[in-house]
């Protein structure tokens, strides 16, 4: 008894195990359950209902199959038995196509639906049993609706205009005659056909298609249901965070912000969504980019003058990125501050304000760099030759436009290391390569920085002459490097414009302070000599004198002016010579009262630039009992700047005869000196150059006659050391000369012992 009941036990067992088998495998065929996934890429309903369709159409064309073949074989119906199992063969392989190709097995349902239609049609004599077929064919865009898509249902619902249209007008289009036997069952299986596609297969995939629907909905809910739950609770987390966080989508704009962000960026009313763009005037393109180059760089905005940084970046969906922002506005401008702090250091340290040029300091740093790297290279050192014309002359605008024309014109060069540097005194450095040889490249550049620029009123000759050292030969230190190339700048002749340093520029340098010094005990010993060259009218009589300073050292002899006259000027000594030269004069005149014509001393800028000057030769004139009147006071062309017409204006006034000497070395213009109180202007010997043969310069010197004499200013020609010289000169209208042709510079004795001879002719004079 026991034993029958185990073995009923586990006959139930195994029937429910089969059952469960056949149902596992039916649900997996027909994935029947939202898990099951499909080996192709399409939704899970989409292959159950195309199989539903296919398995429930191979069922019904199976059966048709066997019906029909009893009678068929009898009749003889060798094309009804070709349909059937054709049909029967075809819907079963392409259920099996469906596990990998589902469109392809798809159009291919709906086209064997369209033949199915079509064959009806042909091998149907009876015209009303055949518009069957095309009635089936109506069932394409349902199943292509299902299957595949809206736009493959469309193009068979225009495809069905064709049956439709054949069913209206009655066409009959069979292949078999009219009164040909047909199977009893025809109108049977076509119904069946009809019927079941339109009960069970279409109902079957429309259920398949609405299961998945349901469940997806069904999902869906579930989903928001913990969506909304998820979101109550970030809420709360996002609202309550004590960081700034705003949700951007990749257009920039804001989704959503929490209340800290909404008063960073002052958006407490506007409505979210909104684009950054609308809230900062900054372009914040840059931040939709994730490159790793933009990682370590601050992206940073601008909202209602306040400095917005995205201090981090979270990915919080596709879409959706969650910025947490902080307001850096305090840092910036202390870096702002700082940074400014440290410009303005550097400009200090390294910037000469006056020219806008890099510094000394910055200059041997820069030298410092090319010593290290081991390189040949060159220091030039440019030596303004017209500085005094800048010191007396130019403010300080003309002095940067001057250093700016000066950069823009070096700084093409090919052979330039860096920027040029002023290291003061009018000086330039240089840094440059030493491809080309010393003196080409010397003087390369200084027939660059030869040129003509005006400066308010005046016209400026920029005009340099350049000392050179080089690394290694002349320093491997920069400090020394740029000594020598300054005792090479400093050293040089006055008709050299090139030097390059050497020993034997040391030793010239030693000498000329040592020039230096003797020259200005010299002066306190009354070493130097009064020399008196006469000035003559053009019937040669003399009509006064001009006072020159040599110098008989005791050590050295006879000394010319052209070596100690610079010298004085550079070491500051022309104002002693001055003085001394001026008290020598008084002294003359003073033992010698018959001398009823003016003495002229020269009279350098330096001299009239001295706020003392007046005081002083006033001071001197008196001592002495001189009248002004007998003094004359030969100014340079370098004296006439605005800032000195009033110490001409005194000077003319006290009854200083003043006039101009060597006019005509280019630093004025005749009618800004015309203005100063002048009686007499000097012409230098350059305008009497080829006088005999130039038309220019004759013509200048007729102008120049025209306007001195309409002027009241005497005009005189220095230099007339020829008959020829004089009687060109005095033909075109010139009454006053002085040079070698009348009288050489003569000591001052000497020239009493002629003054005292009891007929001093003309002759003697020439």
């Amino acid at each position: 008894m026991s034993l029958n009941c185990v073995r009923i036990d586990l006959s139930i067992v195994q029937n429910n195990n089969t059952k469960y088998l056949v149902l596992s495998t039916f649900s997996r065929f027909f994935l029947l359950e939202e898990e099951q996934r499909p080996t192709v890429k399409v939704p899970a309903w989409r292959l159950s209902a195309l199989r539903i369709i296919l398995a429930t159409g191979l069922i019904l064309c199976f059966g048709i199959f066997l019906n029909s073949l009893p009678a068929a074989i009898d009749y003889d119906l060798n094309y009804v038995i070709a349909l059937t199992a054709g049909y029967t063969v075809s819907l079963g392989g392409l259920l099996f196509l469906s596990k990998r190709a589902f469109f392809l097995t798809a159009h291919l349902l709906l086209l064997s639906i369209v033949l199915a239609g079509l064959f009806i049609n042909l091998y149907i004599p009876n015209v009303e049993l055949s518009h069957l077929g095309s009635i089936f064919m109506y069932i394409t865009p349902i199943i292509a609706l299902i299957l595949i898509g809206k736009k493959t249902a469309t193009l068979y619902a225009v495809v069905n205009i064709l049956p439709f249209l054949v069913i209206i007008n009655n066409i009959d289009i069979s292949l078999i005659p009219k009164g040909q036997r047909i199977l009893v069952d025809a109108p049977l299986h076509i119904q069946l056909l009809l019927f079941f596609f339109l009960n069970c297969c279409i109902p079957l995939a429309v259920w398949r298609t609405s299961l998945a629907a349901n469940r997806l909905n069904q999902h869906m809910l579930e989903n928001n249901t913990l969506l909304r739950s998820q979101k109550q609770i970030y809420q709360r987390f996002f609202q309550k965070s004590y960081n700034a966080i705003i949700l951007v989508d990749p257009s920039l704009s804001i989704v959503e912000a929490n209340d800290q962000a909404k008063r960073l960026l002052g958006i407490q009313t506007a409505s979210l969504p909104l684009n950054l763009s609308r809230i900062t005037d900054d372009d914040i393109t840059y931040l939709k980019s994730d490159s790793d180059l933009l990682m370590d760089v601050a992206k940073t905005f601008s909202v209602n003058e306040r400095c917005i940084e995205v201090a981090a970046q979270e990915q919080h969906s596709d879409r959706i990125k969650a910025w947490y922002l902080e307001d850096v506005s305090d840092q910036q401008q202390m870096q702002h501050d700082l940074l400014a702090l440290d410009v303005a250091h550097q400009q200090a340290k390294y910037f000469d304000k006056t020219t806008n040029l890099p510094n000394k300091t910055w200059l041997l740093e820069q030298l410092q760099v090319h010593i290290d790297r081991g390189t040949p290279f060159a220091l030039l050192i440019a030596d303004n030759l017209n500085k005094h014309v800048l010191d007396y002359m130019i403010d300080g605008e003309q002095h940067r436009t001057l250093y700016a024309r000066i950069n823009q014109l070096v700084e093409h060069e090919a052979d330039l290391l860096d920027q040029i540097a002023y290291i003061g005194a009018g000086r330039i450095a240089i840094l440059v390569e030493t491809q080309s040889s010393l003196s080409e490249m010397a003087n390369r550049w200084h027939k660059n920085l030869d040129f003509w620029l005006k400066l308010g009123q005046h016209q400026f000759h920029s005009k340099y002459a350049i000392g050179i050292a080089t690394y290694p030969e002349h320093g491997y230190v920069a400090e020394r490097l740029l000594k020598n190339a300054l005792q090479a700048c400093e050293l040089r002749a006055p008709e050299q414009m090139v030097t390059i340093f050497d020993q034997l520029t040391r030793r010239q340098t030693l000498a000329r302070h040592e020039m230096a010094l003797l020259l200005e005990k010299s002066i306190e010993l009354g070493e130097l000599k009064l020399y008196l060259q006469s000035k003559h009218d053009a019937n040669k009589n003399i009509i006064g004198y001009e006072s020159l300073a040599r110098w008989r050292s005791n050590l050295l002899g006879w000394v010319p002016p052209s070596q100690f006259i610079p010298i004085a000027e550079e070491f500051g000594l022309v104002r002693n010579v001055t003085r001394s030269m001026l008290t020598m004069v008084c002294e003359f005149l003073t033992r010698n009262m018959y001398i009823d014509v003016p003495i002229a001393i020269n009279i350098s800028s330096r001299d009239i630039a001295d706020p003392e000057f007046v005081n002083d030769i006033q001071r001197i004139t008196r001592s002495y009992g001189i009248s002004p009147e007998s003094i004359e006071l030969e100014l340079t062309e370098y004296s006439f700047a605005d800032d000195h017409n009033q110490t001409m204006e005194k000077l003319e006034a006290l009854g200083f005869i003043l006039s101009i000497d060597d006019f005509g070395t280019g630093y004025s213009n005749i009618a800004r000196v015309l203005e100063c109180p002048i009686k007499r202007l000097k012409l230098d010997r350059s305008l009497l150059t080829d006088i005999t043969d130039a038309k220019k310069q004759q013509a200048l010197l007729l102008g120049l006659i025209t306007i001195c004499d309409n002027m009241q200013i005497a005009l005189l020609a220095e230099g007339v050391e020829t008959y020829s010289d004089f009687t060109m000169l005095n033909e075109l209208g010139i009454k006053e000369f002085q040079g070698y042709w009348f009288s050489k510079p003569c000591p001052a004795e000497e020239l009493l012992n002629i003054l005292k001879k009891p007929e001093v002719g003309t002759a003697s004079l020439s």
